[in-house]
């Protein structure tokens, strides 16, 4: 085990140990269940040899006691095994409960720079198959472990008991096992590490493939994707292949040694009960005390296999948790309170994992309950502001301050509980549209959804939804219009009450009576807050306070909207022209 792995097993125990009583009293169950069966060979010899060879050896009455005891222990047998199945299902589970729990909330905290790289599969993939394959670690490292050593030196005191010459020849397979094991072991982890990292690949490219389904089918593209996946499904079958091609060598060459001690016993022991050193009351008990022997052997291979996927599995898990968000609260942060809304932007600079700069030197000042509209060319930035005011990302050079504080310097909670974002596509998750409003302030009444609604121009389309607000709106929302969906996001936004406000291109792809209605709904939003407007349709942003128009990070006009209009040249004056269908402004 390399020292990456050893780390990572290590911080997994950190997990195992709030359940180590109960993983404790599972072995300890598990150990009792296997060596109770030790007794049924020993009973064997004793009814081979002192009642049945020589015949009526002993009273019958002797017989009944002993198969009487024989079959209350076997009670304790049962009991045994349901508590040993229990309180290991019992810790196992709640201990990827605990698992599984850290990690969502770590990748809930993580950067959007995290989900930019990494696709939304390859994220769920660590979260479920990989936690389930460390699971097995449960089991088998700590109950199934303990449980087949314990039955093997159990076997192995009593073997030499028997007769100690007959018990070196079961046990002279052994050195080979564990050689064969040892050979093997480190190849298995290689292969099942590779086995996981590609069925995270195929996981994210299902998801991706899944979520474009309908720009694939638009684009007819069908049997390309599917010819993709085909060649990536077919380097999985390969790795999962060579993995049961190295697991069957390992189970087959444990087979074939655990086949050969009985054969040996069998030969050694014949000619020991030929030349009357043996009974065969003892020979039968000796025999059957291999299959004993040799089980638990056979599961340690088999358990080496678990182990090793499991490993591969915490790998993968923590490297996750090795990930830590580039956006990060500083230790002393404090408490953003209700603000004013007063926003500056102070030469701020950005750019993506270092590569070109995408603000340069930016420079604004929104006064309170002001509205900005930003205008420019696709990649000019507009979005990029939007995303650093709330710190989905920080800023890489200068500073952005609210009422003179910077942004940096606050909780992230805080800060985001000042801020209501409308986004182009507003993302709805299944559920109710009650829940999916509730988004906006958790503990609001149904009266306060009501009043969000009318205020967005909601009420009458959600009064037409068979059960109102009770009504299931599926996945992202896939049940209700664009409209629709726009409208639920600003009724969202009313009921958050948030005295900052970011408009990212709401109206970009609504008809026009979807738009109308909107532009009525943001009006009354708008009202006593500042706001942030991300706007190609330049019809939305008519009574905003101010325009700037970036280009490559920088504001190249700025102005109210009639006053750009009118300016000779200037590019929002063609953007106008564009849009608005006028070609001769005067």
């Amino acid at each position: 085990m390399h020292s990456a792995q050893r780390r990572s097993l290590q911080r997994f125990l950190a997990y195992v140990a709030p359940y180590r009583t109960t993983i404790a009293l599972a072995t300890a169950c598990g150990v009792v269940r296997y060596l109770i069966p030790l007794v049924l060979p020993w009973t064997l010899k004793i009814v081979v040899d002192e009642f049945l060879v020589p015949a009526g050896g002993r009273p019958r009455t002797q017989l009944h006691l002993l198969m009487v005891g024989l079959i209350a222990v076997y009670v304790v047998y049962g009991i045994a095994s349901y508590w040993r199945s229990y309180l290991a299902g019992l810790a196992g589970h709640r201990l990827i409960f605990d698992l599984r729990r850290d990690l969502h909330y770590h990748v809930q905290r993580m950067s959007l720079s995290f989900f930019d790289r990494q696709r939304i599969g390859e994220v769920v993939a660590r979260m479920t198959s990989d936690i389930a394959s460390a699971q097995n670690f449960v089991g088998a490292a700590f109950v199934n472990t303990a449980m087949d050593v314990a039955a093997i030196s159990g076997v192995v005191v009593v073997l030499l008991v028997a007769h100690w010459k007959l018990a070196l020849v079961a046990l002279a397979v052994l050195p080979c096992y564990a050689w064969v094991s040892l050979r093997l072991t480190r190849r298995l982890r290689e292969q099942s590490r590779a086995i996981h990292d590609q069925l995270q690949e195929i996981s994210g490219e299902l998801h991706e493939q899944f979520g474009a389904i309908s720009t694939i089918q638009s684009f007819t593209q069908e049997e390309a994707e599917a010819r993709a996946f085909h060649k990536q499904s077919e380097r999985f079958l390969h790795s999962v292949l060579s993995n049961v091609q190295l697991q069957s060598v390992a189970l087959g060459a444990t087979g074939f040694l655990t086949a050969i001690g009985p054969i040996l016993v069998l030969w050694f022991g014949a000619l020991e009960v030929l030349g009357g050193r043996l009974t065969i009351g003892t020979l039968m008990a000796f025999y059957a005390y291999l299959g004993l022997l040799y089980q638990p052997v056979q599961r340690l291979t088999e358990l080496n296999l678990i182990v090793a996927s499991s490993l591969a599995a915490m790998d993968r898990i923590f490297e996750v948790f090795d990930t830590y968000p580039e956006v990060r609260e500083q230790p002393v942060a404090r408490v953003l309170g209700r603000i004013r809304g007063e926003i500056v932007f102070d030469d701020v600079g950005f750019r993506y994992d270092g590569g070109p700069p995408v603000l340069e030197h930016f420079r604004h000042h929104l006064s309170a309950g002001t509205t900005v509209a930003l205008v420019g060319p696709s990649g000019a930035g507009k979005s990029t502001l939007a995303k650093l005011l709330p710190r989905f990302y920080d800023v890489t050079g200068g500073r952005i301050t609210i009422d003179g504080t910077d942004i940096r310097d606050v909780t992230l909670r805080s800060l985001r509980q000042n801020i209501a974002i409308v986004a182009q596509e507003p993302m709805l998750l299944s559920g109710t549209v009650a829940e999916n409003l509730r988004y906006g302030r958790p503990e609001a009444t149904d009266a306060d959804l009501a009043d969000a609604a009318r205020l967005a121009f909601a009420s009458e389309f959600i009064a037409r939804l068979p059960r109102g607000y009770e009504t299931e709106i599926g996945e992202r929302g896939l049940g209700l219009s664009g409209g629709e969906k726009q409208r639920l996001a600003i009724a969202r936004a009313f009921l958050k009450n948030a005295p900052i406000l970011i408009l990212d291109e709401p109206t970009s792809a609504l008809d026009p009576e979807s738009e109308a209605f909107l532009k009525q709904a943001l009006r009354h939003l708008l009202e006593g807050r500042t706001a942030l407007i991300i706007a190609h349709r330049l019809s939305t942003i008519e009574h905003a306070h101010e325009v700037l128009v970036l280009d490559r990070g920088r504001v190249i006009e700025q102005g109210r909207h009639e006053e750009l209009r009118a300016r000779p040249g200037s590019v929002y004056r063609r953007y106008a022209a564009q849009q608005l269908g006028l070609e001769r402004l005067s």
